[in-house]
C-alpha cells in the first residue's frame, strides 16, 4: 500500500529520513514556514502549480540533499500514475537561496542563514555528487580557486563580506564548539511572511478535512423516501456505525462516521441512486459525495457488480477507465477522481468536407453550484480493494453520443442504410501537462 496516508492533497509535505525513507506531515500551508529547519529536507508537493520543491536546510546532511531528487522523482511517478496528477517539475530550493517561484507560491520571504553550516560545500545542485570520486586526477596547478567556486553556499559568501579568512575557518576541526553547537530541533521561526493574497486552492484547504465535509453533508436535509447510504471523502469510503452507551440503566444510541477499510474489489454499478455531490466553486474542486438509497420506493437502489474487469495496464485510471465498455444507452458524462472532476469537451472537426466528432477529456476548474444533484444517471464505481479506497467515480447519462465515423469507411449515401453498431468509438486520453 502506499504510504501516503489514505490519499492525496493538492498540497503535501514529506520530510526526508535518515533511512532515506520520506514521512508525510500533517501542516497546513499557510504554516509551512514554520517546519522550514535548517537541518531538514523537505519534498512539498504543489499540485495546482505542477511543482515539487526540494527545501534543503542549510546545514541538512549531504546524503539526505543527494538522495533528496530520487526521492522526489519516484514521488513525481507515483502521483502521475496513482493519483492522476499532471506532470510536475521538481525544483531544487536552498536555504537561504530560495527561487523567486518558490517564495511567490507560498507568499515567503527568503530565509535567512544565520549560523554557518558544519559543511561549509554543501550541495546547491541536486543533480551533481561532488562528494563521489571522479576518476579523473587533477594537475596541482589553479585547481584551488575552481574549486571553491564549485562549492558555493549562503553561508560562506556571508562570512566573506565580513572579512573572515574562509580557509582558516574551513580547516578548524570538526569537534570545535563553533561546529557543534547547532540544534536538532526544529528551528523557530525565523520571519513572519506577510499576509497577501494566496491562491483559491490554497484557500480552500481547510476544506479537505474529512471530518468538516462529513459534518457539512451531514447537516443538509434529506429527500423524501431517501436515505444516507454512504459518504466518499476523496478517495475514502465512510459508513454510518450506530453505538449504543449505557447511561443510568438507560440506552442511548450515537451514530458516528467511520472510514469503511473492508471493500469489494472490481468496478460496481449503481442504479436509482441518487448523488449529491459537495462542490468548492472557489477552488473548482470535489470536496465530498453524499451516496442516497431509495427507502421504500417503487424503485428500489440496485448495486451491482460489473462483469467487466478494469484493464491492468493502460497508463493512468483515467486511461484505463476510458477504455471501459459503455453499457447500451448510455454515454460517460463526468469523471471524479479523488477531489478533482472531469468532463468531456466535444470538437467538431471538418475532414475531407465532413463533419466529425471529437471528444477530449479535461479536468474541470469551475464549477456551476456548490451542489449538484443527480437523481436519473447510472453510477460505477471503481473499488480498489488492496488500497482500500474507491479509486474513481464514473457518471452515466441515458443517451447515445454522436459516434466519430471514418470517411474512408462509409460515405455520406449510405450511412444511414448502415445499421448503428453499438458503444464503438474512439476514446480519447487526458492529456498531460507539464
Amino acid at each position: 500500500m502506499s504510504d501516503l496516508n489514505e490519499e492525496y492533497d493538492f498540497f503535501m509535505v514529506f520530510e526526508l529520513l535518515d533511512s532515506g525513507e520520506k514521512q508525510r506531515i500533517d501542516v497546513d500551508e499557510s504554516d509551512l514556514q514554520s517546519i522550514l529547519a535548517p537541518e531538514q529536507v523537505f519534498v512539498i508537493v504543489k499540485e495546482d502549480v505542477r511543482r515539487i520543491f526540494i527545501w534543503k536546510g542549510v546545514k541538512s546532511p549531504v546524503r539526505k540533499r543527494f538522495i533528496s531528487s530520487r526521492v522526489a522523482s519516484s514521488l513525481q511517478e507515483e502521483l502521475q500514475k496513482e493519483a492522476a496528477f499532471h506532470r510536475c517539475k521538481i525544483v531544487s530550493v536552498d536555504q537561504g537561496d530560495e527561487p523567486v517561484e518558490f517564495l511567490s507560491t507560498f507568499n515567503l520571504e527568503s530565509m535567512e542563514v544565520k549560523e554557518r553550516p558544519q559543511d561549509m560545500r554543501y550541495i546547491r545542485n541536486i543533480e551533481k555528487d561532488t562528494t563521489r570520486p571522479k576518476g579523473k586526477v587533477v594537475e596541482d596547478t589553479g585547481s584551488e580557486s575552481e574549486k571553491e567556486e564549485e562549492y558555493y553556499s549562503p553561508a560562506l559568501e556571508e562570512l566573506k563580506r565580513k572579512g573572515v579568512d574562509i580557509s582558516a575557518e574551513i580547516e578548524k576541526p570538526t569537534g570545535s564548539p563553533s561546529s557543534t553547537s547547532a540544534s536538532v530541533s526544529r528551528a523557530k521561526k525565523p520571519y513572519s511572511p506577510p499576509r497577501g493574497r494566496s491562491s483559491s486552492r490554497a484557500k480552500s484547504k481547510k476544506h479537505l478535512d474529512a471530518k468538516q465535509i462529513i459534518e457539512k453533508i451531514l447537516e443538509q436535509d434529506l429527500p423524501e423516501n431517501y436515505g444516507i447510504q454512504n459518504l466518499l471523502v476523496g478517495k475514502t469510503l465512510y459508513g454510518a456505525i450506530s453505538k449504543i452507551t449505557n447511561v443510568f440503566g438507560e440506552d442511548i444510541e450515537e451514530q458516528e462516521w467511520e472510514r469503511i477499510s473492508k471493500l469489494p474489489d472490481g468496478i460496481y454499478s449503481l442504479k436509482n441512486y441518487i448523488f449529491r455531490i459537495y462542490l468548492d466553486k472557489d477552488a473548482g474542486m470535489v470536496e465530498g459525495i453524499e451516496i442516497l438509497k431509495s427507502e421504500g420506493s417503487s424503485t428500489p437502489s440496485k448495486m451491482e457488480k460489473s462483469t467487466i474487469n478494469l484493464p491492468d495496464e493502460g497508463g493512468t485510471i483515467f486511461d484505463k477507465i476510458l477504455n471501459v465498455e459503455i453499457p447500451e444507452g448510455y454515454r460517460r458524462e463526468n469523471l471524479i477522481v479523488g477531489h478533482k472532476l472531469y468532463g468531456a469537451i466535444s470538437k467538431k472537426v471538418e475532414v475531407f468536407g465532413e463533419e466529425q466528432i471529437e471528444t477530449d477529456w479535461n479536468l474541470v476548474e469551475k464549477v456551476p453550484k456548490e451542489i449538484i444533484v443527480l437523481d436519473t444517471h447510472l453510477f460505477r464505481l471503481y473499488f480498489n480493494q488492496k488500497n482500500e479506497t474507491i479509486d474513481a467515480v464514473e457518471i452515466l447519462q441515458k443517451g447515445s453520443e454522436k459516434i466519430k465515423e471514418n470517411p474512408n469507411t462509409e460515405s455520406s449515401q449510405n450511412k444511414e442504410e448502415k445499421p448503428k453498431t453499438k458503444n464503438k468509438r474512439n476514446l480519447h486520453k487526458i492529456p498531460s501537462a507539464d
